[in-house]
């Protein structure tokens, strides 16, 4: 399996865990089944999005991990003071940041494995979004093998 299949995968597992559901016990096409996958994918784009962004803006001074990225990328639409920026919840985050987070906006080989994931045609929502559905410093492993992966 590649990085970006064992990614989507652990993004999986964690919003699954974060709800005491079991990821295999909603047949397919069902809503419980439609919005885990739909959150995945958010959050699978999402960590794209950043990755491309530090392989472009980062540097070894400060490579912006982890939630650095973030916030520099919203720092580089809105010009908002760093200190506003880091106060703002995740969902606030990516409401600034909605303009990014398209599948066609990820690389190819990031767009092939979601492809894969079998993703509802329509939005399915979960009425919350905890902040724990999104663990950047497990997800950082898989990115950095991706990372050193380009640089070779």
């Amino acid at each position: 399996m590649s990085d970006y299949h064992n990614l989507l995968h652990v993004i999986k597992s964690r919003v699954c865990e974060n709800r005491s559901m079991s990821h295999s016990a909603y047949y397919p096409g069902s809503m419980q089944d439609n919005q885990i996958r739909n959150r995945t994918a958010l959050i699978y784009v999402l960590e794209m999005i950043l990755h491309q962004h530090r392989q472009q803006y980062g540097t070894i001074f400060n490579p912006l991990e982890e939630k650095a990225a973030l916030h520099h990328l919203i720092f580089m639409k809105t010009k908002w003071r760093p200190s506003e920026i880091r106060e703002l919840k995740l969902e606030d985050a990516l409401f600034v940041i909605q303009d990014e987070l398209r599948i066609e906006n990820i690389s190819d080989e990031a767009q092939e494995a979601l492809s894969s994931f079998n993703l509802p045609l329509a939005a399915f929502l979960f009425e919350d979004f905890p902040e724990e559905d999104w663990n950047y410093r497990e997800n950082s492993a898989f990115l950095r093998n991706l990372m050193m992966k380009a640089t070779q």
